[in-house]
């Protein structure tokens, strides 16, 4: 392969970028709420439970596999994307990184496949989210993502979601099809995977020329560790949840929660995009000083949130009942009620989304999320399990509205102290350091050949 670089690409406009994200975003989301009636009428509660189950299992495992990199990495490659020698060494460190830990994460799936009780369709849905843990690890997300290319991977995953649906509901009919439907619903992710990274290989953006060592791999992994372990202690509240419902309650419980919990994904989902397609910018508006600017971008944020949450409870209170009837039938009655309290979630969430991704982690503050998601993940571990144990459904609800309610509070106290200057904006220097060595190791490996 050519050596020639291919040449560096610029942050386009970012009202473009949003444009085209919520475009696609809303399509991709919108296809698991064509999916999920199907399937709640011909899986039922304990189908979709079983799904619902396997899919959390594989997310706590892909929060491992993912390790942070995704916004460490993305970060560095919106700062550095004029030089693409650094933004390949940035690519490859994470993607040897992410595949020892998929190896490792493959193995603890099959362990937990096989050594605990579970019916042939949870062992072999469980067994099958290794397609999502893989997928992960190819799908070259902080390229994308650092050079405001988000809408195409999103487009990508969207084709490949709607290539899905034709298998789902011609051979999809009857109860006993649930792993059928695990495969076609944890599929996507890894083929949009494979489609963007031989797309940037052809495309000459990867080079498979670069020496990376094991060095490379630990200095990225450092750098992502924090928000790793942030986005960890998160899981805990997220996704365990519904291992603690299954365990509690039984795949009845879980069906009936992983319906609600779907419908407010597609409201949570809605937050992203925005806030992705200002991350780049923002990192460098930290880089040159700009606070006036930074500022009016989070207020924006956060008043566009508290708006939706206003406008949310008028509709689900009006509509509400009605639409979960007809939507999903009238066996998902207890979704309605779970409803009640997780629709207030996506709004409390993107408003900590805000703090976190355009002052906290922008800021090169990211350890000091740390704190936070201990102080997060002790206070849902004390009260979760009451609740689930007392409400089921219900409960979890309500343990996971007040633990993302105590985690808003704390952000926003990191947020405040880092806008008014208390705690000190972490450049870019050590990052640079770091590439320098990196750049003298690489010249004098070339020295020695």
């Amino acid at each position: 392969m050519s050596d020639e670089q291919p040449e560096p690409r610029r942050i386009g406009s970012t009202r473009n970028v949003i444009i085209a994200l919520y475009s696609v975003y809303a399509l991709n989301y919108v296809l698991p709420l064509i999916t999920l009636p199907y399937l709640s009428h011909v899986l039922g509660p304990a189908g979709l439970g079983v799904i619902g189950y396997a899919q959390s299992i594989a997310q706590i495992l892909l929060v491992v596999v993912d390790f942070g990199f995704g916004l460490s990495s993305a970060r560095k490659v919106a700062v550095h994307l004029d030089q693409p020698e650094v933004v390949n060494r940035i690519y490859w460190s994470t993607t040897i990184g992410k595949a020892i830990l998929a190896t490792l994460c493959s193995g603890l799936l099959v362990a937990w496949s096989f050594a605990g009780y579970m019916s042939p369709a949870e062992r072999g849905a469980t067994l099958l989210g290794s397609l999502m843990i893989w997928g992960g690890v190819i799908t070259p997300a902080c390229f994308y993502e650092g050079s405001q290319r988000l809408p195409a991977l999103a487009a990508t995953l969207l084709l490949t979601r709607v290539g899905m649906l034709i298998p789902l509901f011609l051979f999809v009919k009857s109860r006993d099809d649930v792993m059928l439907a695990a495969s076609l619903q944890y599929a996507p992710t890894f083929i949009c995977g494979l489609i963007l990274t031989i797309t940037l290989i052809l495309k000459r953006e990867i080079r498979l020329n670069v020496k990376i060592g094991l060095s490379d791999v630990l200095a990225e992994a450092r750098d992502a560790y924090h928000i790793f372990l942030s986005s960890a202690l998160t899981s805990v509240y997220v996704y365990a949840n519904v291992i603690l419902l299954r365990m509690i309650s039984g795949p009845g419980a879980v069906g009936y929660y992983v319906a609600a919990e779907r419908l407010t994904n597609a409201l949570r989902a809605c937050t992203a995009p925005a806030i992705q397609a200002f991350f780049p910018k923002i990192c460098i508006a930290f880089e040159r000083g700009e606070r006036d600017y930074i500022h009016k971008i989070n207020r924006r944020f956060t008043l566009a949130f508290a708006a939706s949450a206003i406008l949310i409870l008028v509709g689900f209170s009006a509509l509400g009942e009605w639409f979960v009837g007809r939507f999903l039938g009238e066996a998902f009655g207890e979704t309605f009620r779970i409803l009640r309290i997780l629709v207030f979630v996506p709004a409390i969430v993107g408003m900590t989304t805000t703090q976190v991704m355009l002052t906290i982690i922008a800021s090169g503050n990211q350890s000091l999320l740390k704190r936070i998601y201990v102080y997060g993940a002790v206070f849902h571990l004390v009260q979760a399990p009451v609740c689930i144990y007392l409400w089921g459904g219900v409960g979890t609800a309500c343990s996971v509205a007040a633990t993302e309610l105590f985690m808003l509070v704390g952000v926003y106290r990191v947020s405040n102290r880092i806008n008014h200057g208390q705690i000190a904006v972490r450049a870019q220097t050590q990052m640079d350091r770091q590439t320098q060595r990196q750049k003298l190791r690489h010249e004098m490996a070339t020295e020695r050949d």
